[in-house]
């Protein structure tokens, strides 16, 4: 309730001193509007490039190497805001600054550099502007300014591409002669000192155990070799050197036959074989009926032939072979244990040459290593090289470049007015409040009760209406004024603004 008590006393107050209130706020309106028109006017020239990446560039990524996109985004505020560029771009466009003396110079040039804008947007576009008040020279500098980093980048990365070619070849020819005078030493190593070879202890031990290995083998078969000689040689000492062949009846022959099968039986089975068993059992009744006697006339007419026994000579051979087989396995075991200790008398006494030796053909192999990863990055640089002839790697492409601006970006006349309307206004309202609050006069007998006192009469106010409508037109005459000036006042802002 009391802070509207307070708002109606100011209104009223306002209402007391509208004349006041019109004159100050039109004088601080005016006075904002002539200060805005005696700005400089500042133009804004601004130049958009592209960031294209070749296609080709993602084909031969690997084998050609090219110099990151990415990275240089990072630096182009840096590099295109270099005070080496932009003096470089004012001696182009022939500037007069250079006929003023250094410290001007210095200061124009970091000024310079302070009103130049860089918008990074991404990493396809980038954009560069300048405010000046010479819209020509906005918009020369920012075209040249752009074009001459591009064509430097351009530059800058063909040169450092020929760089690589020409520090890889000088590279190249040194490792060369390095590693044909390592080969010479390493020949001539091995012709003074007779050796032909370097001693790999690794490999050595481990053909070492391969031999052993081998030994182990070899003592493996020779004990199965002798089981087998073992057995064969008892059933060897079981069969007779030759057997008789009694050519009788047919009775003979297939008693024969029959003791012949039992023979070639018990080669692999035992004498517990149900077959072998049965062939004994029909061998001995046989035996027995041709042993039994007969009548003279009933005897069959008997021939008795000796000769060897094919068994008995299968089984010796076959003896023999054994015996051959174990012959060569122990000279082959014989040899296997002579170069394993040949072996190890190496790995026992490596000689001083040797090792020398060995330190020489290292020394050759990393040389031989660095040489062929020179020629690898070689052939990449070359084909970097031929992308850059052919400008086919990532690039910069100017795609809005900067046309000569017509209309100002400083001073804003639309800030500049809206200003100029808040700051009559407020400073009207202000000296308002002053006044009233400057006042000491009692306007109101609310004010009375306030304070505890009582208030006996009120005289009123008595209005003279000739002396009311003599202050009407007044106030009519100030507002129509006041309104036609304000209007006069925005009609040139908004022909600043829109019409010019």
């Amino acid at each position: 309730m009391q802070n509207l008590k307070e708002i109606l006393r100011y209104l009223r107050a306002l209402h007391r001193h509208r004349y006041l209130f019109a004159f100050v706020a039109l004088v601080v309106m005016t006075a904002i509007g002539a200060y805005s028109f005696t700005l400089p006017k500042k133009y804004s020239a601004d130049t958009t490039v592209f960031i294209e990446r070749n296609v080709i560039d993602s084909l031969v990524r690997g084998i050609a190497v090219s110099p990151d996109i990415n990275d240089r985004i990072r630096v182009l505020r840096y590099a295109i805001l270099s005070r080496d560029l932009v003096t470089k771009t004012l001696e182009e466009i022939g500037s007069d600054i250079f006929t003023k003396p250094v410290a001007e110079q210095q200061g124009y040039i970091s000024g310079l550099i302070e009103r130049i804008n860089l918008r990074i947007r991404g990493q396809e576009l980038f954009t560069l502007s300048l405010i000046d008040q010479d819209p020509e020279f906005a918009q020369k500098f920012v075209n040249t300014l752009v074009g001459t980093y591009v064509e430097e980048n351009i530059s800058a990365k063909r040169e450092e591409t020929y760089g690589a070619n020409r520090f890889l070849d000088e590279q190249i020819e040194i490792f060369k002669t390095k590693l044909e005078a390592s080969e010479d030493k390493i020949i001539d190593f091995r012709k003074k000192n007779g050796i032909y070879f370097s001693v790999d202890e690794g490999a050595t031990l481990a053909n070492i155990r391969e031999l052993e290995g081998q030994i182990e083998a070899i003592d493996l078969n020779r004990d199965t070799l002798l089981a087998r000689k073992k057995q064969i040689q008892s059933q060897l000492d079981s069969l007779p050197e030759t057997i008789d062949m009694v050519s009788e009846s047919a009775d003979g022959n297939r008693l024969a036959q029959m003791e012949s099968q039992l023979n070639n039986l018990l080669l692999k089975y035992t004498d517990n074989y149900p077959e072998v068993i049965r062939l004994k059992s029909e061998i001995d009744a046989l035996k027995k009926r041709l042993t039994e006697p007969d009548s003279e006339e009933s005897k069959p007419e008997r021939t008795r032939l000796t000769s060897l026994n094919p068994l008995h000579q299968d089984l010796q051979g076959r003896v023999f072979e054994i015996d051959a087989e174990l012959s060569s396995l122990g000279a082959r075991k014989l040899n296997l244990q002579k170069t394993i200790a040949k072996r190890e008398n190496e790995l026992r006494e490596v000689p001083a040459a040797r090792k020398e030796l060995g330190i020489l053909v290292q020394e050759r192999d990393s040389i031989r290593n660095i040489y062929n990863e020179l020629l690898g990055r070689m052939s990449q640089s070359e084909v970097s090289k031929q992308m850059e002839i052919g400008n086919k790697a990532a690039t910069f492409r100017i795609v809005d470049a900067a046309v000569l601006p017509e209309v100002p970006v400083s001073p804003n006349m639309m800030k500049m007015f809206l200003l100029a309307v808040a700051g009559g206004l407020g400073c009207g309202v202000g000296v308002i409040y002053l006044l009233e609050s400057m006042d000491n006069r009692v306007r109101d007998v609310s004010i009375f009760d306030e304070i505890g006192l009582d208030v006996l009469a009120v005289v009123p106010n008595i209005v003279d209406p000739v002396i009311a409508k003599k202050a009407w037109r007044k106030d009519l005459m100030v507002a129509f004024v006041s309104g036609g000036y304000f209007l006069c006042f925005a009609g040139v802002f908004v022909y600043e603004i829109y019409l010019r």
